[in-house]
């Protein structure tokens, strides 16, 4: 029984790496963006997150989008996810702020953050910090690398910073069509 148990285990994990696989192939084709209120799309992804954990994540206005809007919901997600993954248990906080040149998206946890020197490595596939290694804790290494893909695909950027206060801030900027994108990546 313990034997079948753990060899069906193995088949999901392998499943799920194929379907991460084929999200990061994927990721290569920007699809065609269309205008989307992000706060109405934010409503939804912060229910579903609650699923996993506590979000406080509040309206705000309205803020109409021109977005790929499977490309944006597989990237929150991926946020909110590790975020709530990673976040010590404690309420991981959505943000957006709707401005007249870019949105950012923020998602903010109270976990032990990333340090500066593999804040752009964990945006490599398979790449998973030596804490964070056990498959207790889940995920194949890829969720940071395919939204980057994805980010990156529709002329967005995804930047992580310490949170004052512990924790990480991760941000997606969303720049409005037709703006400059200037991603500085060290």
């Amino acid at each position: 029984a313990q034997r079948s148990a753990r060899l069906a285990a193995d088949i999901a994990e392998m499943e799920r790496l194929i379907a991460d696989m084929l999200a990061f192939a994927r990721a290569l084709k920007a699809e065609p963006p269309r205008e989307i209120d992000l706060t109405g799309l934010l409503d939804e992804l912060a229910d579903k997150a609650r699923q996993l954990g506590e979000v406080h994540w509040q309206a705000a206005r309205s803020c109409p989008w021109r977005v790929g809007e499977s490309a944006f919901r597989r990237i929150v997600s991926n946020l909110l996810e590790n975020a709530l993954r990673y976040g010590a248990g404690q309420p991981v906080t959505l943000e957006l702020v709707c401005a007249e040149a870019e949105a950012r998206v923020r998602v903010l946890d109270r976990g032990p953050g990333i340090p500066a020197a593999e804040r752009e490595a964990v945006f490599r596939p398979f790449y998973r910090l030596e804490s964070s290694r056990s498959r207790d804790s889940g995920g194949s290494g890829l969720g940071l690398a395919i939204a980057r893909q994805l980010a990156d695909a529709h002329g967005w950027r995804i930047e992580l910073a310490d949170r004052p206060g512990g924790g990480l801030v991760a941000e997606l900027i969303l720049p409005r069509a037709g703006g400059v994108v200037t991603a500085t990546r060290t």
